[in-house]
């Protein structure tokens, strides 16, 4: 039985055009996966295309220009029309434009009924999607949303390091112990026999450097390192990476990110942190609730041995909001059972009506009490 790299390599030997999407939030390992498969894909012949709902991020436009990322996707197929001959033979054919319009013209001794004819669609553009850094469909966000025919009438290769995966593709090449995705996709362009060029390196290095926080964290494993020394030596530019990355961060939203470390309530029983943001903090560094996974992805790096981590604030016609992450998958799942909320890439939104935080916090702290 082959492995489920040996079907990727198999899958991927078998397409001619190939379309590669990505989750919403775009970071440096999802983008620097992407950027590195597509070239590779590309030495092989491939016709490759990347789609992501949002545009780059902006400390991100070292690795590439925005025109390199669709935004939206036009899923070209044909259109067949189909006409039954069996009883009256087509003769000749000839088609013109006039004013805009198609004119088909087909010569038959018999007159063609409307029941002869017939319009269907023919199969997609794109013979195999590749999803990268994605745990779900639904992390595509309206990629996904806007073209379900075309992600349910072809295969896909799902590729991705989280053990939240749904395991959702025809080929599944999920490694939760991977550091991140650029190491399985690292993986892959070798399994396919090519070479990690100084390009594909840095694409490379800049998402194990995004998911390990500079190999600070610890999904830092001896893996991790080796192809990261690996990659340095392939030409990959580290201090180019380090400089947008961790140099370029926009300062608004580290003032709104060292006001709400302030306020930061800790739980060490649970080994859960709170954190509400108010409008007035976000008057005061000139941010919105946008800002708020950010903060949540600093605060998770920052306090590695935290298991739940809640932000709240508030919203429109006095309701509230809560982003939740666990480090735990299965209860963040759990959490969402309870409270039904919407979950996508670790995180989980929850809607508080009537701006009852005290209470859902109460829930929310019931809950927490019960995964021990």
């Amino acid at each position: 039985m082959l492995t489920p790299s040996q079907q990727a390599i198999d899958l991927i030997q078998k397409s001619k055009n190939i379309l590669i999407a990505l989750p919403e939030n775009l970071n440096g390992d999802s983008l620097g996966s992407a950027l590195a498969l597509e070239n590779a894909l590309r030495e092989l012949g491939k016709k490759v295309e990347i789609v992501a709902q949002e545009p780059i991020p902006e400390q991100l436009l070292f690795l590439a220009t925005p025109e390199k990322i669709k935004n939206k996707l036009t899923p070209w197929r044909d259109f067949i029309i189909s006409i039954d001959t069996s009883q009256n033979k087509i003769s000749r054919l000839r088609y013109e434009t006039v004013n805009q319009t198609l004119k088909i013209f087909l010569s038959t001794p018999q007159k063609i009924e409307e029941r002869d004819l017939k319009l269907e669609p023919g199969a997609f553009y794109y013979d195999l999607i590749i999803t990268l850094d994605a745990a779900d469909l639904e992390s595509l966000g309206f990629i996904f949303e806007a073209n379900t025919e075309l992600f349910f009438n072809k295969p896909i290769l799902n590729i991705d390091h989280k053990a939240s995966n749904e395991y959702f593709g025809e080929v599944n090449l999920v490694e939760p112990t991977a550091a991140a995705c650029t190491e399985v996709v690292a993986s892959l362009i070798e399994g396919l026999s090519l070479a990690i060029i100084e390009n594909r390196a840095t694409a490379l290095l800049t998402g194990l450097i995004t998911k390990t926080h500079s190999f600070q964290n610890n999904k830092t494993t001896p893996q991790a390192l080796m192809l990261a020394s690996l990659l340095i030596t392939k030409g990959a530019q580290q201090e180019k990476i380090i400089q947008h990355l961790y140099k370029t961060k926009p300062l608004s939203r580290l003032k709104l990110w060292g006001r709400l470390l302030g306020q930061l309530d800790y739980n060490e029983e649970q080994k859960a942190a709170w954190v509400l943001a108010t409008p007035e903090d976000f008057a005061a560094t000139d941010t919105s609730n946008k800002d708020l996974p950010f903060i949540l992805e600093e605060i998770t790096e920052l306090f590695p041995q935290l298991n739940f981590c809640f932000i709240a604030w508030g919203g429109e016609n006095g309701s509230s909001w809560i982003l939740a992450w666990a480090k735990q998958p299965e209860n963040l799942q759990k959490i969402n059972m309870e409270l039904n909320g919407t979950l996508k890439n670790n995180k989980l939104l929850l809607s508080v009506e009537n701006n009852n935080l005290p209470s859902t916090k109460q829930r929310l702290n019931v809950l927490l009490n019960s995964f021990k």
